[in-house]
C-alpha cells in the first residue's frame, strides 16, 4: 500500500499543470476542497449517476468509471440509452469499475478534479486526494434535484443547469392541465429482475420516475406511502396492497431484461398476479424502458413524457375504493 500511494504522489506531482488555475471552496460530503472555478479534466467514479449528468451540461468530462460486459467490452451505464454516448464514441476514458477503480490510469489522465459518492471506498477516495480534489457528492441524502445542481455548481455549469430544470418544470405544469387531478390518481412504482427473487416498491429513490411522481403529485397506495425506508422489497402475498390506479415496472435495466421476461418474472414471483391486481387486469401495469429511472436531466424529461402518454393519453378504469 505504501508503495502504491509512492506511486500516485510521484505520478501526481510530475503531471501538476504548470499554469496556476483560479480556485474557489466548495463543500461536500467529505469535507472543504478548494477545487478550480472552471475544472478542465473532470474524472467521474460513477457513470450513471455523476457521469451522464455531467456530460449532457457540458462538463469536460475525460475519464468515468462504467461496467463489463460479459464479452468483456466496458460500457456507460444508461449512457447510450439516454445520451447515445459511451466509450466508443467520446473522448471518455475508461478507469475501472464503479468499486474497482484503477488509481494509475486516473493519474496518467492529469485530472484537475475527480467526483464520486459514497460508494466508493473511503481508503480509495484518500489516495485520489493526491492526484486531484476528490469530492464526495452523497445523492441519497441530496435526492434527485439537489444532487444534478450540485454536481452542475462545483463543474461551473449552473446556469445551464438551472435553465433545462425550469423548463421541466414548465413542462410538469403542462403535463398536469392534461392530467387534471392527480391527486386522485394512485401510482405504485415496483422492481423486478428476470430472476425473480425480490420484488422491491419505491416511495422515492428511483431517480427520475420517482421524482416526476412526486412532481406532478400522484397519490401512493398506503402500503408504499407507509413504507419506512424510500424503497424495499414486498413478498408475494402482499403484492394485492401495491394495487394502484396505476403500477409501473420497467424493463431494459439489463440484456436479458426484456418486457417478456419482466412480465414472466412477475408471475413467476407471485403466480395470478395480473389477477391479483385490477392495475393488471385492466391493462394499466406499464412496463416503463430503463432509462426513465436514470439520473439526469435527458431521464426527466423522459420519464416526464412517458407517464403523461400512459395516463393523459388514455382512458383508465379507476381503482375500486
Amino acid at each position: 500500500m505504501k508503495t502504491l500511494i509512492a506511486l500516485i504522489l510521484a505520478v501526481a506531482i510530475s503531471v501538476a499543470p504548470t499554469v496556476a488555475q483560479e480556485t474557489r471552496s466548495v463543500t461536500v460530503a467529505n469535507g472543504v476542497f478548494e477545487i478550480p472555478t472552471a475544472p478542465q479534466r473532470i474524472v467521474s467514479l460513477n457513470d450513471q449517476i455523476v457521469t451522464l449528468p455531467l456530460y449532457e451540461l457540458g462538463a469536460p468530462v475525460i475519464g468515468s468509471a462504467g461496467r463489463t460486459a460479459e464479452d468483456g467490452t466496458h460500457f456507460l451505464r444508461g449512457g447510450m440509452d439516454t445520451l447515445g454516448i459511451d466509450y466508443s464514441n467520446t473522448d471518455i476514458a475508461y478507469v475501472g469499475g464503479f468499486n474497482q477503480l484503477d488509481v494509475e490510469a486516473i493519474a496518467a489522465l492529469e485530472p484537475d478534479l475527480i467526483i464520486g459518492g459514497l460508494y466508493t471506498d473511503a481508503k480509495v477516495i484518500e489516495q485520489l486526494q493526491s492526484i486531484a480534489p476528490t469530492l464526495v457528492v452523497d445523492n441519497a441524502d441530496l435526492g434527485f434535484i439537489d444532487t444534478l445542481r450540485t454536481l452542475a455548481d462545483i463543474t461551473g455549469q449552473s446556469g445551464r443547469f438551472e435553465a433545462e430544470y425550469q423548463r421541466y418544470l414548465d413542462n410538469v405544469e403542462r403535463a398536469r392541465s392534461f392530467i387534471g387531478n392527480t391527486g386522485d390518481i394512485s401510482v405504485a412504482t415496483t422492481f423486478m429482475f428476470p430472476a425473480a427473487e425480490e420484488l422491491w416498491v419505491y416511495k422515492a429513490n428511483l431517480g427520475a420516475i420517482t421524482r416526476v411522481i412526486d412532481d406532478l403529485g400522484f397519490a401512493k397506495p398506503k402500503a408504499i406511502a407507509d413504507l419506512s425506508e424510500p424503497q424495499m422489497t414486498f413478498s408475494p402475498e402482499l403484492i394485492q396492497e401495491l394495487d394502484a390506479d396505476f403500477v409501473f415496472g420497467f424493463y431494459r435495466q439489463q440484456a436479458d431484461a426484456t418486457p417478456t421476461t419482466v412480465r414472466a418474472a412477475y408471475e413467476k414471483f407471485s403466480p395470478g398476479w395480473c389477477q391479483t391486481l385490477a392495475a393488471c387486469r385492466n391493462n394499466q401495469f406499464v412496463l416503463l424502458p430503463g432509462p426513465s429511472f436514470g439520473s439526469s436531466m435527458t431521464s426527466l424529461e423522459l420519464a416526464l413524457e412517458l407517464v403523461e402518454s400512459h395516463i393523459a393519453g388514455r382512458g383508465f378504469t379507476p381503482l375500486a375504493e
